[in-house]
């Protein structure tokens, strides 16, 4: 049962018991008794329902100083709001709650056993790739394009290129990029293509060969040396070369070393070549659409659900996170950053704590605001009137017995 009902419970039966008792009141000590207690219990009965109501609503629809909650709602609100920005939200009273904490392992703890890993990674990719699938690539390219331009034209390619020839003309380079050219060269050579331009040649030199001299188109039928014979000999010819030059063991390749070594060396220090790669370079990038190609490349390797640079940042943040737990130092920085930045933001924004309890506040009608305060401490107001009745009803029945004591001890 609600306390209202128990405490209206507990009014009716005093006012029950003193209608009951009123006829014999003066007939003996007892039933004066049990009369002057329930007319006790019932007045302070009374006397507390009309308090507690005067609080809420206009007890009989009296006005003078009831409806106290709606009467004094701004007195009330001001002093709720200075209450709780000034004392109960104060930033003294903040920080001493929160410097009792230790933020560093709780953070810790949230990292390594809480998911707080897997927020974190989770709460920063999707920040991010809103924050970079949101971006305009046009305009942005729009507006790199003139310095991404001036930088490459700016960009020694030239020298660095003269730079990467004298590198390359040095051994083991140079022996590295004479034999990835001969066995190039011997690919080439044995290609179909290569071997039937071979095979026709050596069928045009044949006949000019023997066009003027029937003794020589002879000879070459009695050594049977046809086109795929004479095509033979050259490929098996060409394959002892290749093998020796290869293996690095003829006069031949120590000489196509040197000669490949020098061509290198004059051409790093060309000026003429350095000019034209220079000049190349320039009109490459006056004709190159800057724009489209940064947008392209923004849209392609920037954007989208899985861009390159997740796994990069994944990686970066894991060994932050692996730092962090290891180490005490760090979580004693990130208590201590913590905490001044609390108490510094606090400070600089603590004047919006009254302005936000107050809105608040008025979001509440007058009815609005009654019925919620009423609800929360409606029990304990309906237990003031049940403990008014109980000790009206003692107070009563006290009073009666000093007075028949009083009577009886001076007649």
């Amino acid at each position: 049962m609600q306390k209202r009902y128990k405490a209206d419970l507990a009014l009716g039966l005093s006012a029950a018991g003193f209608l009951g008792t009123l006829g014999v009141s003066g007939t003996g000590f007892w039933p004066g008794l049990l009369h002057h207690g329930f007319l006790a219990a019932t007045i302070g009965g009374l006397a507390d329902w009309f308090a507690v109501t005067a609080i809420f609503h206009k007890p009989l629809g009296i006005s003078y100083r009831t409806d106290i909650l709606r009467r004094n709602r701004k007195r009330i609100m001001d002093a709720i709001v200075q209450f709780a920005s000034d004392d109960l939200l104060s930033v003294d009273h903040i920080m001493h709650v929160v410097r009792g904490q230790d933020t560093g392992s709780l953070m810790a703890d949230y990292l390594a056993h809480r998911g707080g890993r897997e927020r974190i990674l989770q709460t920063i990719d999707e920040v991010l790739l809103q924050t970079v699938n949101g971006m305009d690539s046009e305009r942005i390219a729009r507006e790199l394009a003139p310095s991404v331009r001036e930088g490459l034209k700016a960009f020694p390619l030239e020298r660095i290129l003269a730079g990467l020839l004298e590198i390359l003309s040095e051994d083991p380079h140079a022996r590295h990029i004479l034999h990835i050219l001969l066995t190039i060269g011997r690919q080439v050579l044995y290609a179909p293509v290569m071997q039937q331009v071979l095979l026709d040649n050596i069928e045009v030199l044949r006949k000019d060969y023997e066009k003027n001299s029937l003794t020589r188109g002879l000879v070459l039928g009695a050594l049977n040396l046809d086109d795929a014979h004479i095509l033979a000999l050259f490929n098996e010819r060409m394959e002892h070369w290749f093998g020796q030059m290869l293996r690095g063991e003829s006069d031949d390749y120590a000489a196509v070393k040197a000669g490949l070594e020098m061509l290198l060396r004059q051409l790093g220090k060309d000026a003429s070549l350095q000019e034209v790669l220079k000049g190349w370079k320039e009109q490459y990038l006056d004709r190159a659409d800057i724009e489209a190609l940064l947008s392209s490349w923004l849209d392609a390797n920037v954007k989208g659900e899985n861009p390159f640079w997740i796994p990069h940042l994944h990686a970066f943040l894991n060994r932050q996170i692996d730092r962090f737990l290891t180490s005490h130092a760090m979580q004693r920085r990130f208590d201590a950053f913590l905490k001044d930045f609390l108490e510094s933001e606090l400070r600089k924004h603590h004047v919006l704590i009254p302005g936000l309890i107050r809105e608040r506040l008025n979001e509440f009608s007058d009815d609005q605001l009654v019925a919620f305060v009423e609800s929360k401490v409606q029990d304990d107001l309906q237990m003031i009137r049940i403990n008014g009745s109980l000790v009206g009803s003692l107070v009563g029945m006290g009073l009666f017995l000093l007075v028949s004591v009083v009577e009886r001890m001076w007649g």
